[in-house]
């Protein structure tokens, strides 16, 4: 189980068998190192092509950028052998549920990052199948509606849509876990927050990769995480957070940024697990949650690596700090989700 493995047991006291039960309690953060050759390859090529690119993008962020091209990117990318993609259809948005060849009782709602604008059926298809490969789970991508035409809003409710499919398909809360990447990392805990707020049972478990909590980039721009960021440029919070006022107005919804997670009450959230490169932008913003979860009592562990690329996870066929950060998701995953079988009946 990695460094998980080493993490402190505490006895609680169960007063009404009058025994004591030892119980892992994962640590609070743990350091992973990095920096490794291909990584540092990585970092170079992103911050020579792509950084670049969303820094002229943050000079007119309002344009009519042809945000769909970017999912188109994810074609050139091998996905696990033997994955399968069957489409579904959600109330406001589409979804693909993704299956290898070792699938067997797990569901993971899966939100793809993207800055809420870029992202869909291509772009995360290697990442998710590598992760439905390595954690043996049935993964249900959310094709949830994006920036510039509709808020962040729509975004979580196509999530909570997705949770509650899963529900209604006789799937039990204890086997599912909602996960995603950088602004899915956002959603995933505003998912689980809303769920909670429905009524609805909560999952066994959320893990969040690089996530962007917070749109005010105040604490990430002066952090010194942002010298060093491979690929985000210090004006594109800024830039975000006008696509995302404008399309909140034409909503008629509030006309303030979208609230953050980290400030919300979190009590009752289900077992976490934030991954993080201690060398990108919004690694303010995974500490801020971890700081949250914990002020909370929430069980999470906050997974850091160095020298890595913001989702560096997407690298996992080619990085070994990659590699590294998906079998520690399925070793959660393992740890939360009892070995039962269940099918889910797309």
């Amino acid at each position: 189980m990695g460094a998980r493995s080493q993490a402190t047991t505490a006895l609680r006291l169960v007063s009404d068998l009058e025994v004591a039960e030892v119980l892992p309690t994962r640590v609070a953060r743990t350091e992973f190192g990095g920096g490794s050759v291909r990584s540092s390859m990585l970092s170079a090529a992103l911050s020579r092509t792509v950084k670049p690119f969303i820094g002229l993008w943050s000079r007119v962020p309002l344009a009519p950028w042809p945000y769909f091209l970017a999912d188109y990117v994810g074609l050139a990318l091998r996905t696990v052998p033997g994955t399968t993609f069957e489409p579904m259809r959600l109330p406001h948005c589409t979804a693909e549920v993704l299956r290898t060849p070792s699938v067997e009782d797990r569901v993971i709602v899966y939100l793809h990052g993207g800055a809420f604008v870029v992202g869909g059926r291509y772009l995360h298809r290697q990442l998710m199948s590598r992760i439905a490969e390595d954690t043996r789970s049935s993964v249900i991508a959310v094709n949830y509606r994006q920036l510039p035409k509709h808020p962040v809003s729509a975004s979580i409710a196509d999530g909570l849509d997705a949770y509650r499919y899963v529900l209604d398909s006789g799937v039990p809360a204890s086997q599912v876990v909602i996960m995603g990447d950088s602004a899915g990392g956002y959603l995933t805990f505003q998912v689980a927050l809303a769920a909670q707020a429905a009524g609805l049972p909560m999952p066994a478990g959320l893990v969040a990769m690089s996530p962007l909590i917070d749109f005010d980039g105040t604490a990430k721009v002066s952090a010194a995480s942002a010298g060093t960021c491979a690929l985000f440029p210090l004006s594109c919070f800024d830039a975000l957070g006008q696509v995302v006022l404008r399309a909140a107005h034409r909503a008629g919804e509030a006309h303030g940024l979208p609230d953050s997670p980290s400030r919300a009450a979190l009590h009752g959230l289900p077992p976490s697990l934030i991954q993080a490169s201690s060398s990108e932008m919004v690694f303010p913003d995974a500490e801020a949650m971890t700081a949250a979860l914990i002020s909370a009592g929430v069980d999470v562990e906050l997974q850091v690596w160095d020298h890595q690329v913001h989702v560096f996870q997407a690298a996992a066929a080619i990085v070994p700090e990659a590699a590294q950060a998906v079998e520690e998701i399925a070793a959660f995953v393992d740890e939360v989700i009892p070995d039962q079988v269940w099918a889910l009946d797309a």
